[in-house]
């Protein structure tokens, strides 16, 4: 499952574009303003392909400027990267080390490394 935000900018009235947009199988409008022409809308797919299949089909209505994808959440890209994690979690990620005592330098691996050395 996909969920992605974009921005749509209308070519005159953002409300034929609304209208146009909400249409279309995966996508909700939530925000217009109408002086700016501009809209962002939500578009839910169930894999990439056809996440961008969707985002090319609102730049390609009548009433839109252009369309541009502003943010992405793919649940299969997720999964693929956990599948991905090797090694073992550093211990200052644990759930018994206080808070007050994690320090941060920039890359949780290279700090568990650099305790062990």
């Amino acid at each position: 499952m996909n969920i992605s935000s974009a921005i749509v900018y209308a070519k005159e009235g953002v409300i034929q574009a609304k209208q146009e947009i909400e249409k279309i199988k995966g996508c909700e409008v939530h925000l217009m303003d109408e002086g700016k022409r501009v809209l962002i809308i939500s578009i839910e797919a169930e894999n990439i392909e056809k996440e961008m299949e969707i985002l090319n089909t609102v730049g390609a209505l009548p009433s839109v400027l252009e369309a541009h994808l502003h943010y992405s959440y793919s649940e299969e890209e997720l999964e693929k990267a956990r599948e991905n994690i090797s090694g073992e979690i550093s211990p200052i990620l644990d759930d018994e080390t206080p808070v007050e005592e994690v320090r941060y330098s920039g890359s949780v691996y290279n700090q568990m490394h650099n305790e062990t050395k």
